[in-house]
């Protein structure tokens, strides 16, 4: 990261969106602007969280959450809403953690297969997160738990008090600091996983289409043959006459999706690419893409603005 990039990050500008959209739809309002850019100064986003917790108390943060459902799709959210269940979502947020060069971060300890307890902590030694920042990024998970499609989503404090249930928030106790709190749902019902048939006029072409629809899935040759309707050795026998192996065809789905975003000169900086074409951080995405294409992300889109 650049010094001109120091204290900024992508996840930080559409979290800040997403909290003055949050803010006015409680009729909070703030002497902001909603920013359009991919990058917004850490210290602006957490003078206002803070500010808003004074005036407004907990629930107000949490609250902001709500907004998530009314206001326009942002890749990234997209990305993270293609999540199969919770786990999967909880998977994608620390990749997107890993990409945004954020101070913190949530460890997650899973309680079951649809519980978990998630900690907002500092990355490394850095300073903690404050209290509303948590508030925030808790509140922001347990709304895309529940957008995904996961039935019966609450979020209960460490002392076991209610801060969501049935859709509605409850206030939270006055504290310092969050703690550890715990995420859990009910099983998600076989209807409401997504599924996309894969077109066989091009079996291949239309298997690495499907891959590229949602690349920041960790997609595995049982996965993929499932939604295409086939045992993992049939898929294996079908990939091995076209000479392709599974692990080809996700990278060149992925690469087909950075490729796709870097030849857009107004599109997503280069971190936020690497995150939504499913590469795990900034070193794997160069390293790849340079690997397969013969340049760097950020040479091949110089290029392309030429």
């Amino acid at each position: 990261m650049t010094k001109q990039d120091e204290g900024q990050d992508f996840a930080s500008a559409a979290m800040m969106r997403l909290a003055i959209a949050g803010l006015a739809r409680q009729g909070i309002s703030v002497p902001l602007q909603s920013p359009s850019g991919a990058h917004v100064p850490r210290s602006q986003k957490r003078e206002l969280l803070d500010a808003v917790l004074t005036e407004q108390g907990p629930l107000a943060i949490l609250s902001i959450a709500d907004a998530a459902r009314q206001t326009p799709p942002e890749p990234v959210a997209q990305a993270l809403l293609r999540a199969r269940d919770m786990g999967d979502l909880l998977d994608r947020w620390h990749r997107l953690e890993r990409f945004s060069h954020g101070r913190h971060r949530i460890e997650t300890l899973p309680l079951g297969e649809h519980s978990f307890q998630l900690t907002h902590h500092a990355r490394d030694a850095g300073p903690p997160p404050s209290l509303a920042e948590s508030l925030l990024v808790l509140g922001v998970l347990t709304i895309l738990a529940e957008m995904i499609g996961s039935p019966d989503v609450s979020l209960v404090s460490g002392t076991g008090k209610v801060w969501r249930e049935n859709g509605v928030w409850r206030a939270p106790t006055w504290t310092s600091k969050t703690g550890s709190v715990v995420l859990s749902a009910s099983p998600m019902p076989r209807a409401a996983c997504r599924s996309t048939s894969i077109p066989v006029k091009d079996p291949i072409e239309g298997l690495r289409q499907h891959l590229a629809a949602d690349p920041v899935r960790r997609w595995t040759l049982a996965d993929l043959a499932s939604e295409a309707g086939a045992s993992p050795r049939t898929l294996q026998r079908r990939l091995a006459r076209s000479s392709v192996s599974f692990s080809r065809l996700v990278s060149d789905a992925r690469l087909q999706v950075a490729a796709f975003h870097l030849c857009d000169a107004n599109g997503p900086g280069l971190a936020e690419i690497g995150f939504l074409a499913g590469f795990s951080d900034q070193a794997h995405f160069t390293r790849s893409f340079k690997h397969a294409v013969g340049t760097t992300p950020s040479a091949y889109r110089a290029d392309f603005r030429r």
